[in-house]
């Protein structure tokens, strides 16, 4: 199974549409990211962990099932957020109009790809 540094490579590699991702267990371990630099990435995983956390209590008010993806657009692209197992989750970003659906899939199959891999113990962070 492929570690998380994997996984995320090959979101990139399935979607054109994403520019860049980062795998986050709870508030800020990050498991793996494409992010250049640190202060980059530091401010993505803030950002995203804003966006799902407002959601997911937005979605209890709601009397809704947990929130498990999240997609955001803005006027210079689009957020996308996948929840999963042992409090992990997985964000990227795109540019404007990408196919929504298809990115929602690729961050979900990275997501799963990533904790089936470290629960076959290919790896830990």
């Amino acid at each position: 199974m492929p570690t998380a540094e994997e996984a995320i490579q090959e979101l990139l590699e399935m979607s054109s549409s994403i520019r860049q991702a980062v795998l986050v267990r709870g508030d800020d371990q990050v498991m793996a990211s494409t992010f250049a630099s640190k202060d980059s990435e530091a401010a993505m995983v803030r950002t995203a962990r804003g966006m799902l956390k407002e959601a997911a209590e937005e979605s209890q008010v709601m009397g809704r099932t947990a929130l498990n993806q999240l997609f955001v657009e803005t006027g210079s692209g689009c957020v996308f957020i996948a929840a999963g197992e042992r409090d992990t989750w997985l964000a990227a970003t795109t540019g404007t109009d990408p196919t929504v659906g298809l990115v929602l899939y690729d961050v979900n199959t990275a997501l799963k790809t990533a904790l089936e891999g470290e629960a076959e113990g290919d790896y830990s962070k």
